[in-house]
């Protein structure tokens, strides 16, 4: 049986990388020159969808060289990326089932909306960018023992 890869090229990094730059880009100019709401939420919607789309394509290509060390970072990447997701996963949502954000009085009331957001958009990402510290991490470390 032929061992096919399901990750994409590696030109496909550096497009990701492009979009990661679009998309700060647009957050900037949002920050900077949009003062109408309702432009603001067409601006949001885009700098999410390219932050988005950055995000699959720089985590989900193949790097310059692939080989069999690499395969296992990634395999222990995404490991260690779905406990840490998982138990964040959990404390969430502890922190919203249990309604923990009224024990103390000092956070704001809206938080609840602000943590539930956080699961529809955040929390999903964080598996990614998680994935991506890890794995790019574990080659940092690898390149620095073996340049010793």
């Amino acid at each position: 049986m032929k061992n096919t890869s399901i990750l994409m090229p590696h030109t496909c990094q550096k497009i990701g990388w492009c979009f990661l730059i679009i998309f700060v880009i647009l957050e900037l100019a949002k920050a900077l020159f949009v003062h109408n709401i309702d432009v603001a939420w067409y601006f949001a919607k885009a700098s999410h969808a390219t932050f988005i789309i950055s995000i699959f394509l720089i985590c989900l290509s193949k790097e310059k060289v692939e080989d069999e060390m690499i395969s296992g970072f990634r395999l222990k990447s995404i490991g260690v990326a779905a406990y840490v997701f998982f138990v964040l996963f959990l404390i969430l949502s502890l922190f919203l089932e249990l309604r923990l954000a009224t024990l103390f009085p000092s956070i704001p009331e809206d938080l609840e909306l602000y943590m539930s957001e956080a699961f529809l958009i955040i929390l999903p990402l964080l598996l990614f960018i998680l994935y991506f510290g890890i794995f790019k991490w574990m080659l940092w470390k690898s390149k620095k023992q073996q340049a010793l």
